[in-house]
């Protein structure tokens, strides 16, 4: 399980926080309110023994989500310090949200094109915005803490969109860090679906990614999502671990 230790460390890079703070070890993450991802606790480290301690920096984190207007939030992974910290968070009332799994697979060493055509941006254009808004629920008020949050990475990322016959059919993002390439937000234009324009997408991206000497994909599912994890199974992605949020209790 170690061995995915950098695929974690990848994904919490690729998907930045306009806020983080170090407590301890972990990292604190603010964004607006947007995505558990960027607005939850990462307990990757842990330092100092005593149980006190560790309800001590519970409470802080719990104090700086407060001051944001936000309930607590931790991602529990297979990596988490200390290892006993989503039964302290269970104790303590905290409910689990969306169990999800972070599945991997190598580049292929050749991938062919597909019959659309693919466009790719280093920047969410604001028609790119408009779609993930209307196909995905992004809220207009999100627009911007979205880009932000984009802008203040350094990471290489690409904004594709796949068109056929002339119209926009599925959107995504790209994100390099390391060997590792992270897809995020993978979605078909609703009256699309099923016709295999999400995998031409995914290609395209493998192509961007292994141009740039990068030779692995990581992406993360919500358990339960049949048709994502059919579709990204047919694509070669294995199951490397699962992880969840603990949410405070309002």
């Amino acid at each position: 399980m170690k061995a995915y230790y950098e695929v974690e460390e990848a994904a919490l890079n690729s998907w930045p926080a306009l806020q983080t703070r170090s407590l301890g070890g972990w990292l604190v993450k603010a964004n607006q309110g947007y995505t558990k991802r960027s607005n939850s606790v990462q307990p990757l480290h842990h330092f100092g023994p005593m149980e006190q301690h560790l309800e001590h920096k519970i409470s802080r984190c719990e104090q700086f989500y407060r001051e944001t207007g936000q309930p607590a939030i931790f991602k529990i992974t297979p990596f988490t310090e200390p290892e006993h910290l989503d039964s302290v968070l269970a104790r303590r009332g905290y409910r689990i949200a969306d169990p999800s799994t972070v599945m991997v697979t190598p580049i292929p060493a050749a991938v062919p094109a597909g019959a659309g055509e693919l466009v790719l941006e280093d920047q969410p254009r604001s028609y790119w915005l408009s779609l993930l808004v209307e196909w995905n629920g992004l809220k207009a008020s999100e627009e911007k803490t979205f880009v932000s949050m984009f802008d203040s990475s350094p990471l290489p990322r690409v904004f594709a969109v796949l068109y056929a016959q002339g119209r926009p059919v599925a959107l995504g993002v790209g994100v390099l860090d390391g060997d590792y390439l992270g897809l995020y937000d993978i979605v078909t234009a609703p009256d699309c679906r099923g016709r295999g324009h999400a995998a031409e997408l995914i290609r395209g991206l493998y192509r961007w990614a292994a141009q740039r000497g990068v030779r692995q994909s990581y992406l993360q599912v919500v358990t339960g999502n049949k048709p994502a994890e059919a579709l990204y199974a047919k694509l070669g992605y294995r199951e490397a671990y699962p992880y969840w949020y603990r949410v405070q209790p309002e």
